[in-house]
């Protein structure tokens, strides 16, 4: 399977390293040339629970090179992926498929609106990533990984795609329910990324915080409360220790929105925690922790 990982992010070059690493066809889609050039040359570095290595992964600032992969690897900040969507229905092969693992709801939408259904497969990821560097990856936490057709029932596909994963030392499973899948990790995402990047935690330290451990427990209740509204599934039966679990497991990990907030970019707020919020106002339920979460963010990028 030749495999185009999009966005040289924490996550893109994550999966872009391991991928490699495990003799997977890989390249790297960059939307800087400059960067690009500069990548190319001096490879990705990646650090894991295996040791440092540098590896040798092309990259490319051309949308064309798309015509030769049969998945796309989706790793753009999802405030990007409408762009990317639009990418690759312009380029990626008639047969090649589009997977995002990104963060936040609507992302799936976009990639089916460009590709159709049958093009597109969706999923979560609790894998941590930290960017340490251009091209510097660390590998920050060990997670599970589950995908599958935006629609429709599991395929082939999905489960080669798993097994490729797994191959890369991914925890990986194919399923059904697409949805379910993205609004079990929206949940999460909802109960941890805003609240580290407000107090400039790692993702445990939530839990040694009462005050912190009472809102992530707050903001969880009501994008879980709206899932069930919406007739979500939700892959975990208790997703309030589901939420616990994940900062436990993740404890070093500095969440990619607390990243962003370091870094002085954008956030993914707006597609997480405001998701919620939106949502909300539409179905006539109240979500004010996520909504003062929301507005908490933004102002500190207001403030950079």
């Amino acid at each position: 399977m030749r495999v185009t990982v999009i966005g040289p992010g924490a996550v893109g070059l994550l999966w872009a390293g391991r991928l490699a690493r495990a003799g997977i066809r890989v390249n790297l889609l960059d939307h800087r040339p400059e960067r690009a050039e500069r990548l190319s040359a001096h490879g990705v570095l990646l650090e894991d629970q295996e040791g440092e290595r540098r590896l040798s992964i092309p990259v490319t600032a051309r949308a064309e090179d798309l015509a030769a992969s049969d998945l796309a690897l989706v790793c753009v900040k999802a405030y990007h992926t409408a762009d990317a969507a639009q990418t690759l229905g312009r380029h990626l092969a008639p047969q090649g498929r589009a997977l995002t693992l990104q963060n936040g709801v609507g992302n799936v939408e976009a990639l089916v609106e460009a590709l159709g259904p049958a093009r597109v497969l969706g999923g979560i990821t609790s894998e941590g990533a930290t960017l340490l560097a251009e091209g510097h990856v660390r590998h920050a936490g060990r997670g599970q990984t589950h995908l599958g057709p935006a629609q429709g029932p599991l395929d082939d596909f999905a489960r080669q795609v798993a097994a490729m994963l797994e191959q890369a030392g991914f925890a990986a499973q194919a399923v059904e329910g697409c949805q379910n899948l993205i609004w079990t990790k929206l949940v999460i995402n909802v109960g941890i990324n805003a609240l580290t990047a407000i107090l400039g935690v790692p993702n445990g330290r939530l839990l040694e915080l009462a005050s912190a451990a009472a809102l992530m427990d707050r903001a969880e209740a009501e994008a879980e409360a709206l899932g069930e509204t919406l007739g979500i599934s939700f892959l975990h039966e208790d997703m309030r220790e589901a939420v616990r679990e994940v900062a436990r497991r993740t404890a070093g990990n500095i969440s990619s929105m607390l990243q962003d907030v370091r870094a002085r970019r954008r956030t993914e707020v707006d597609f997480i925690n405001g998701a919620v919020e939106r949502k909300g106002a539409e179905l006539g339920l109240a979500c004010p922790v996520n909504a003062t979460l929301t507005d908490l963010v933004k102002a500190l990028e207001q403030n950079y």
